[in-house]
Parts: structure tokens; C-alpha cells; sequence
């Protein structure tokens, strides 16, 4: 920063060129989504996880709502970036803000009864739709001393850039489709797979708010264990890799994550199973392309909470209820996630 305030104060054209400075910085391209955002249901999978699934149709009903009012940065801390302007210098950003989000997950599974590697063959397909509402609030650190015209100015400024950094949009994400091998035992459950996210969300470069990742593909080896014990216990994991092409309206290349879901239950009788149930997210390798900070955006989620699950007597039909906690986040908000997840067997 310019420690020269007085020298500033008296500067009609300095006052200008940051009028000028901050004109550009409002002209700017808002977040590109490749920051934070990935095409993962976080927190999907709970007690599926360990039942077999016999050859048929099944279908899903899901419904999320995930809500955040921390928005946190490389270091796990709240969010902060930077501007310069003539005659201040590097003015220190906080990012605050919240996300609201409600999803519905429609899905349709197909076990088949074609054997491969001693395996069934399944394919599913998945098409979420999105409502969400973002707000950022942009608090610059300006230096003591300033005009009120000069503060005023740069605050009025930052207020219209955060407005417009912020907004809602409803409209479908990118969908999945996948294939597997499901290998299923009395005790225990094996299934190796492939998926793919086309990009088919609603998406724009120029918006604040998109429910699609962006114009590329990501492709992602999926692999789900389980494992079953006469005293009631159970548990779960369901893991992906994706990796993800350059998306061509922005030529940045979002880095490959890892997103695994684990869910620990305990079978209380036929119907009812309770228990624990959190995800993993990790982006191992760093963002490229213009625009893109230093550091990679890489991200990072964890979280844990509380899982009801009810089964039908006749199998034919199952609902669970779930809410997790985020914690340990980098470069993404951190929030509470909570899911109503109705499964049914359509044959």
C-alpha cells in the first residue's frame, strides 16, 4: 500500500484513477466455477451400499439441500483475495458469503443378467436438477486516513461487484452415466465401474450461478466395497477418480479429485438401520488455464453425521434420511449437507 495517504488525499487524479481501476475490476469475469465446484453427489450412497442388488430396474427419487455461510480458502481459513488500485496499491479482499442449494437426483439402475467376470453387468443414469442461490460480499482493508469520497467510492464499488457475483438459477447438472460389474455375495459386495459426465448442465461462462460444471468431460473409474456381519453391522464405501477435459469456454482444466462416500450402519431388524455416514473429497492435482491462482484451487471437503434407513417388508420399497457436516473444507464453502432418498424396485 502507498503510505504516502496525505500526498493521495490531495490527488484529484489519483482519486480518478482509482475510479478508473475500479471500473475495470466491476468489468471483470465473474468465478468461474472451476474453483470449487464438482460433478459429485456428495454424500449419496448409504445403506445401498452393502445390499445386493438383484437383477431388475430401480429407480431413485433423492432430494438434497445443502446450505453454507463460510466460505473457506487455501489454507482452511475464510476466503480472502486482492485488487490493486493506483495510489493504494494491493487492497486486501475478505470473501463472505453463503450458498443454499436444493437438489433433485432422479436415477434409473439396470442390473442386467448378463454374467461378465463372474459379475453382473449394470448401467445406471442420473440427471440432477439444481436450484441455487449464492451471495458474496467483498470487504476491502483500506488504509486509515482516506477521503470519505475515496472510501465511499471503493465500497460502492465492491458492493457491485459483489451483486453481481451473487444470484440464483435453476436448471439441470450435468448428467452421469455409468456401467459396472456388480459382484455380490451373502456377506460381502464388489462393484468396479466406469462413469461419465456429459456437459448438459446449464451452464454460462458470464453467470455467476450455474447448475452445470462447464462445457468439458469427466470421465471417472468408480469402485464400491462392502461388507455385512451377522450382528447387525455394516459398512460401506463407494469411491471415484475423475478426471476431467479442458472446458472450451474458458480454457481452464479443472484438476482430478477423488470423492469417496462411506457409510458405517447397524441393522436394528429387517426394516430399520441406523448409523454413520460422511465423504472424502481431495483434488490431488492443481487447475490450469488463464486466471487460475497459484496455489490450483485445489479442494477439499470432509464430513460425518447421523443416517436413518427404512426398508420395506416387502423389499420392494426403502427411505433413509441423512445429515452431514463439512469439515477440514479448503477453496469451498463449508456447510451441512441433508438428503431424503426415496429407492424403489420398478419390476
Amino acid at each position: 500500500m502507498t503510505p504516502s495517504t496525505p500526498a493521495f488525499a490531495k490527488s484529484a487524479k489519483a482519486r480518478t484513477r482509482v475510479a478508473a481501476a475500479l471500473a475495470l475490476l466491476c468489468a471483470a469475469p465473474a468465478f468461474a466455477t472451476e474453483g470449487s465446484q464438482v460433478r459429485a453427489l456428495l454424500g449419496a450412497p448409504s445403506y445401498e451400499l452393502a445390499t445386493p442388488q438383484f437383477p431388475g430396474w430401480y429407480g431413485q427419487l433423492w432430494l438434497q439441500h445443502y446450505e453454507a455461510t463460510k466460505l473457506r480458502g487455501d489454507d482452511g481459513n475464510a476466503a480472502t483475495t486482492s485488487t490493486t488500485l493506483p495510489g493504494l496499491g494491493t487492497v486486501p479482499l475478505a470473501v463472505e458469503g453463503s450458498i443454499r442449494a436444493n437438489v433433485l437426483v432422479p436415477r434409473v439402475t439396470y442390473v442386467s443378467e448378463k454374467i461378465v467376470l463372474d459379475g453382473r453387468l449394470g448401467f445406471s443414469a442420473t440427471l440432477p436438477i439444481v436450484q441455487q442461490t449464492t451471495h458474496v460480499n467483498l470487504i476491502p482493508t483500506l488504509p486509515a486516513g482516506l477521503p470519505a469520497g475515496t472510501v465511499a467510492a471503493v465500497q460502492a464499488a465492491m458492493a457491485a461487484e459483489s451483486a453481481r457475483r451473487s444470484g440464483s438459477h435453476t436448471g439441470l447438472a450435468d448428467p452421469e452415466l455409468a456401467a459396472f460389474v456388480d459382484w455380490a455375495q451373502d456377506e460381502s459386495r464388489i462393484v468396479a465401474g466406469v462413469a461419465v459426465n456429459a456437459p448438459l448442465g446449464d451452464y454460462d461462462k458470464d453467470r455467476a450461478v450455474n447448475t452445470g460444471s462447464g462445457k468439458y468431460w469427466t470421465i471417472k473409474p468408480l469402485l464400491v466395497a462392502s461388507r455385512v456381519w451377522e450382528n447387525g453391522l455394516e459398512v460401506g464405501l463407494r469411491a471415484t477418480y475423475s478426471f476431467n477435459t479442458t472446458n472450451r469456454d474458458t480454457d481452464v482444466r479443472s484438476g482430478q479429485y477423488v470423492h469417496a462416500d462411506w457409510a458405517g450402519m447397524f441393522r436394528m431388524n429387517d426394516q430399520w438401520r441406523v448409523g454413520l455416514q460422511g465423504y472424502v473429497l481431495k483434488q490431488t492435482t492443481a487447475d490450469s488455464g488463464p486466471g487460475v491462482a497459484a496455489n490450483g484451487n485445489k479442494v477439499q471437503a470432509l464430513s460425518a453425521g447421523p443416517v436413518v434407513g427404512y426398508i420395506s417388508e416387502s423389499g420392494s420399497w426403502a427411505l433413509d434420511v441423512k445429515v452431514m457436516q463439512e469439515f477440514s473444507v479448503r477453496n469451498r464453502p463449508e456447510g451441512t449437507t441433508s438428503w431424503v432418498r426415496l429407492n424403489l424396485r420398478l419390476d
